[in-house]
């Protein structure tokens, strides 16, 4: 199978794999009345196998392809391919609709955190995530046109810094909610989903600043898109689970745009002719 399909198909093949493990684990070997999860169960240890699996077959799958020079660097993820556009547009709306579903849980924290406030702490991290999901639907829209249609120019890098400014605050916030949790197997899998849809997006966000990674970029992404799909069978809140769908939809519509520009036969060229922000041209 050819990369630039190869590396799209593991991270969403290993994430549904991922997710299904991880109901298993959950359902087989974690003690309800404790909350501990049984030692050496089978469905931990296959977790940790399918994991080890896909971070090697995505550090093997990476190496090789057409090489990115800091010249063009903005250029690589501009992509003709109607699937891509779809994906950012998708991500884009996803993050609108979890800053709705924030909204409510917002005030209830907040009422909590009023009512008793050495009990709750400040839902300061939930409100920054809520703002994180206005920025990061803007910047997968305008990322998502401009890449579809070959635009260029400080607008795109703008937009592309965007979505990783809004990862952080998630990952703030989940740090919070899990830092009271003693066992690690409870929070391992939705901080490590944070960390490296956060570092995907950073990376995405440094090709526009002539700082082209593609190896580092397509494993944090693979690797994102992995943990992400099986951070959902954690029973996260309503918010929680649709910004981690969103953030992984944006990543894996980058990871699919890099992946054809290095290692398709033909990569996929602008959908339009070359525009340039810079000039004011559209």
């Amino acid at each position: 199978m050819r990369k630039d399909f190869a590396l799209p198909a593991l991270a969403l093949v290993g994430g549904v794999a991922g997710f299904a493990v991880r109901l298993w684990q959950r359902s087989s070997a974690l003690d309800p009345t404790t909350n501990l999860f049984t030692h050496g169960a089978p469905a931990t240890w296959a977790l940790l196998a399918l994991t080890a699996v896909v971070a090697v077959l995505a550090l093997v799958l990476c190496s090789g392809g057409r090489t990115i020079s800091e010249e063009e660097a903005d250029r690589a993820f501009q992509c003709s391919s109607t699937g891509y556009m779809t994906l950012m547009v998708v991500a884009g709306m996803g993050f609108l609709v979890s800053a709705a579903a924030g909204v409510p849980q917002l005030m209830e924290d907040l009422q909590a955190w009023q009512a008793d406030p050495s009990r709750h702490l400040l839902p300061a991290a939930l409100g920054l995530s809520i703002l994180g999901c206005v920025a990061g639907a803007i910047g997968s829209l305008v990322l998502g046109k401009s890449n579809y249609r070959a635009l260029s120019g400080e607008q795109v890098r703008l937009a592309a810094t965007l979505p990783a400014y809004a990862a952080l605050p998630w990952l703030i916030r989940l740090y919070q909610v899990y830092s009271s949790d003693p066992v690690l197997l409870n929070s391992f899998v939705p901080l490590l989903a944070a960390v490296f849809l956060l570092l995907a997006l950073h990376g995405q966000a440094a090709f526009f600043y002539r700082r082209p990674r593609c190896r580092s970029f397509t494993v944090f992404a693979v690797m994102g898109v992995y943990f992400g799909l099986t951070a959902l069978a954690d029973r996260l809140s309503l918010f929680d689970s649709l910004l981690a769908i969103s953030f992984v939809v944006c990543s894996f519509g980058a990871l699919t745009a890099l992946s054809a520009r290095r290692f398709s036969p033909t990569p996929l060229g602008p959908r339009m002719p070359q525009e340039d922000m810079d000039n004011g041209t559209i």
